[in-house]
């Protein structure tokens, strides 16, 4: 049996850290979708469209939290240029949450006004609470990614999504509208806690490591990262949370919470294969980009399995969705249901596209993809709030926009394998 068991082992080290991280990952995306319908019972559709802004303006102002000195973090060859580059991630983290926060304190009634929701209230104020842990989080998350230390990620992974529900659903029980928001930031203050325990456990923190020169050098070596990655990331943020808040404005906190809870559960199968893959991919494509060797029949493999996974698993969804939503969730879900069955063509192709999306930093074309990005994610915020404005549904708003993000990720795919033919690579070295 012992045999067996060896034999099922995957035996190369990037199998092996993606099975690690993607357990990790399957289970902490298993956990929402599992109390999900438990918390459809305890929390009206309104509470899920104001967690559903708060969460926008987060992931919004996410993008700034730290410069994305974060993802630059796995591409030194020196461990020293990296540890600097982690340092400048966390400083630039406390320089921003600190603003934002006065920037809230200052604004408040004004925010509110803008937001056109003043049911979200004093939850602004945790904002920057939420930044804080995210930016932390993610220059952990980096690093531990650089170190292959997968274990530790899926580890925060888990226990981050167990909090999250477990507070989630006793907030609700004890009838606190911010149930969703409490949780939210309990559960990342927990995976922010673990990554940092393994961090000094391994006595990682030395002082004299931490250089002012050095740290400015590799600031201007990769300087494309805040001035064109953060921008790049911005707008697509823009466009998922600024789809949020037209929804909001348009239709109402009931239509939102419909929407919400249809991205909720649709991107699971995204951040399963999406994160754990694409953050493995991530530090295996830089040690062989580095290494000039070719890239292309690696990347093409990829796409070819993930098309051979996603046709049958989306095409079922596609069919059963709103009826499953119905059954799942309760009957007044039903229209969640019809919502995610038309995101399928878009997240169709993020699922296929996403897990070699970072060869756009390794291979660093990120003002190529920044510029037909940004015109994409503005068409489509035109789109949505064209259709609010003249009075189109939010289903024809959500089908036309489906498709037209699936075309631009076709043109993303097409780029990523023209640009990686350029590069070679060793067939022997997975």
């Amino acid at each position: 049996m012992r045999n067996m068991l060896n034999k099922l082992k995957p035996k190369s080290e990037f199998s092996r850290n993606v099975l690690t991280l993607m357990t990790g990952t399957t289970i902490a995306q298993a956990i929402p979708i599992a109390i999900s319908p438990i918390l459809t019972r305890i929390y009206t559709p309104e509470d899920f469209g104001m967690f559903a802004l708060y969460a926008s303006i987060v992931s919004l102002l996410a993008i700034i939290i730290n410069g994305k000195y974060d993802m630059a973090i796995v591409l030194p060859k020196e461990e020293k240029e990296a540890f600097n580059i982690f340092i400048l991630s966390l400083l630039i983290t406390f320089f921003i949450t600190f603003f934002i926060a006065f920037f809230i304190f200052l604004f408040f009634e004004n925010i509110l006004l803008w937001l056109n929701n003043k049911e979200i209230g004093l939850f602004l104020y945790f904002i920057p609470i939420s930044l804080f842990l995210m930016g932390i989080y993610q220059s952990l998350y980096y690093w531990w990614t650089r170190k292959k230390k997968f274990k530790h990620i899926s580890e925060s992974q888990i226990y981050q999504s167990l909090i999250i529900g477990s507070v989630q659903i006793s907030s609700g029980y004890l009838q606190s509208i911010g149930g969703l928001i409490y949780g939210n930031i309990v559960g990342r203050f927990i995976a922010v806690f673990i990554l940092l325990k393994y961090f000094f456990k391994e006595n990682l923190l030395n002082r004299k490591d931490i250089q002012k020169k050095v740290l400015l050098e590799q600031m201007l070596r990769y300087k494309e990262f805040p001035l064109i990655s953060t921008f790049h990331s911005l707008s697509e943020i823009s466009r998922i949370s600024g789809t949020v808040i037209l929804i909001s404005f348009f239709f109402g906190g009931t239509i939102l919470g419909f929407y919400a809870l249809a991205l909720r559960i649709l991107q699971v199968p995204l951040g399963i294969v999406g994160s754990s893959l694409g953050q493995v991919l991530y530090q295996k494509f830089n040690t062989l980009y580095t290494d000039r060797q070719l890239l292309y029949p690696y990347i093409k493999m990829i796409v070819l399995k993930l098309l051979l996974i996603a046709i049958p698993i989306f095409s079922i969804l596609y069919m059963i969705l709103p009826d499953l939503f119905k059954f799942v969730f309760g009957n007044e879900w039903y229209q969640a249901g019809e919502y995610s069955r038309l995101l399928i063509p878009y997240l169709f192709m993020n699922f296929i596209v996403a897990p070699i999306s970072h060869l756009i930093m390794i291979l660093e074309k990120q003002r190529t993809f920044f510029y037909i990005g940004f015109v994409i994610n503005l068409v489509i915020l035109l789109m949505v709030f064209a259709g609010g404005k003249f009075s189109f549904s939010l289903n024809e708003i959500l089908l036309s926009t489906s498709i037209v993000m699936a075309l631009y990720l076709c043109v993303v795919l097409y780029m990523l394998l023209e640009y990686s033919k350029e590069i070679r690579f060793d067939k022997n070295a997975i």
